[in-house]
């Protein structure tokens, strides 16, 4: 009887799993508690047009770049040391075009970015701990267990897999490891008697040197960027929710050759997200996002779409 009021309130709660970490954000209630024992598989699609590289990484100035992301998401929400503990492996497909042209700091020579190139991403790996307000509960458990604040502590690892090809002017891959830290926190409440959540996550990523750059170049060195991603949603019925997104970037600058390329970021993005459950197990989100002001050239309109199979 308790496993099945628990998985309706798991629905109404949740709907989605997290997604993965990119420029437009991981996405409304990734953040939220799973039950220990619950698995999650979400392919998820992206569309995604505007100057950033194929990972979203670097600001390329002038490009006009179309990426399509396909991703099959599995997390899995487990006890450690008496601490929730939440893990997301995240491999990565695609396609990108792109269009304009660069100029090479390092050498002044002008590079065409026409290229259409499809495969392999990098790999990305997810791992949150919980600190405050986070129990690892069972199933039966979670439904009677009231939400509170909620604070964890969230790495990611960024495997440099990808297809890459020094000698192509885009790529699936960076030819670079990428770590990034944050710190989760959502804070659930009651909004005209629904419940509502508001996510807020504030992060910095760390990337290596790139040895074998584009642009025929000999290095390209990279800034941190450092990221703060909110949402607020609300369950408009028990298998019906939407939302507000909003997310801003600073840093990532990038030096090519010991010459600046002058794309340091600095750029708000929003959107707006939807979620449906169809059954207990299964549920989709779709979101809509773009850049809503910049000081950086930055251009982006982001459509994904997921779907979330419970087990």
């Amino acid at each position: 009887m308790m496993r099945k009021v628990a998985l309706p309130l798991l629905v109404a709660i949740i709907l989605i799993s997290p997604d993965l970490t990119r420029a437009q954000g991981d996405g409304p209630r990734s953040q939220l508690l799973l039950p220990v024992g619950i698995n999650l598989l979400v392919p998820t699609y992206l569309n995604l047009s505007g100057n950033y590289n194929f990972a979203e990484s670097i600001l390329v100035q002038d490009a006009d770049i179309t990426s399509d992301v396909s991703v099959l998401t599995y997390t899995s929400a487990f006890a450690l040391a008496s601490r929730y503990a939440q893990i997301w492996v995240n491999p990565i497909f695609g396609k990108v075009d792109g269009s304009g042209s660069v100029v090479s700091p390092s050498n002044g020579n002008t590079i065409s970015l026409a290229s259409d190139t499809s495969g392999l991403g990098d790999l990305l790996v997810n791992f949150k701990l919980g600190l405050i307000g986070t129990p690892p509960l069972e199933l039966s458990d979670f439904a009677t267990q009231p939400q509170k604040f909620q604070l964890s502590a969230f790495g990611s690892i960024s495997f440099p897999i990808g297809d890459y090809e020094s000698d192509r002017p885009l790529n699936l891959g960076t030819n670079v490891w990428a770590f990034r830290l944050g710190v989760p926190m959502v804070l659930p409440f009651k909004l005209f008697g629904k419940p509502t959540f508001f996510e807020f996550f504030p992060s910095v990523a760390f990337y290596t040197d790139n040895d074998d750059p584009t642009l025929g170049a000999d290095l390209r060195e990279q800034d941190p960027l450092y990221m703060i991603e909110s949402h607020l949603t609300c369950n408009f019925t028990p298998k019906l929710w939407g939302g507000l997104d909003l997310r801003y970037r600073y840093g990532a600058a990038t030096t090519t050759d010991g010459v600046s390329d002058d794309n340091t970021q600095d750029v708000l993005g929003g959107g707006v997200s939807i979620g449906y459950s169809f059954h207990p197990a299964i549920s989709m989100q779709a979101s809509y996002g773009q850049v809503l002001s910049e000081k950086d050239g930055s251009d982006l309109d982001m459509i994904r779409l997921k779907l979330a199979f419970m087990f």
